[in-house]
C-alpha cells in the first residue's frame, strides 16, 4: 500500500504536518488463512500429569499459612486490645458517624443520578459531550471497508475479514467452511 494514501491524524492535522495515521510494522505479520484449523501447542504452564508436591514446596505452603495465620492472629489481639480500652459510648459514637457517612454518601449518589438522568432527558449535554456518529468507512490505515448488511452482520457466528484490491471487507463465512 502506498503511503500516501493514509489519512493524517487529527492531531497531525492541526500540528500542521502530514504525518500518516499510524507508522507501519518493521517486521511483516504473520497471516494465517485459517487459524482455526492450525494446531497450536498448549502453554508451557499446563502440564497433564499430575505430580507430587516436592518437600520444599510443601513447606513453602505451611510457611505461607502460618504467615497468614499470625497476621490474623495480632489483628484480633489488637481489636482486643482498642475494645477492651474503649467504652460503649465511645463505640457508639464511632458506629453513628460511620452510619451518617454511609447515609451522606447515599444521598449524594442518589441526587448525582437522578441529576444525570434529568439532564439526559433534556438532550442539552452542553459542548463537552456532543454525540459524533462514527464514520464507517476507512479503517486506521486509510483503506476503504466493505460491510455486510447490518441483520445478516449480527446473526452470522463467524465473519471473516479479507482484502481486495485495498478494499477491507467482512465477508460472512458460510457455515460449511468453518
Amino acid at each position: 500500500m502506498d503511503d500516501r494514501k493514509l489519512t493524517p491524524t487529527a492531531l497531525a492535522r492541526i500540528a500542521g504536518t502530514s504525518a500518516p495515521a499510524r507508522p507501519r510494522p518493521g517486521r511483516p505479520i504473520p497471516f494465517e488463512p485459517l487459524p482455526r484449523l492450525t494446531p497450536s501447542a498448549p502453554p508451557a504452564w499446563i502440564t497433564h500429569e499430575t505430580t507430587k508436591p516436592s518437600v520444599a514446596e510443601r513447606l513453602a505452603r505451611v510457611g505461607v499459612f502460618a504467615l497468614l495465620a499470625a497476621g490474623w492472629l495480632v489483628f484480633a489481639s489488637w481489636w482486643v486490645i482498642v475494645l477492651s480500652r474503649e467504652s460503649i459510648a465511645s463505640l457508639g459514637r464511632a458506629a453513628g458517624l460511620l452510619g451518617v457517612i454511609l447515609v451522606t454518601c447515599t444521598v449524594l449518589m442518589l441526587a448525582w443520578t437522578r441529576y444525570n438522568m434529568w439532564v439526559a432527558r433534556r438532550g442539552k449535554r452542553g459542548q463537552s459531550s456532543l454525540y459524533i456518529p462514527m464514520e464507517w468507512k476507512h479503517d486506521t490505515l486509510g483503506r476503504s471497508l466493505e460491510l455486510p448488511a447490518a441483520g445478516v452482520a449480527q446473526t452470522a457466528s463467524e465473519l471473516r475479514v479479507v482484502i481486495r484490491d485495498g478494499v477491507k471487507a467482512y465477508v460472512v463465512a458460510r457455515e460449511g467452511t468453518l
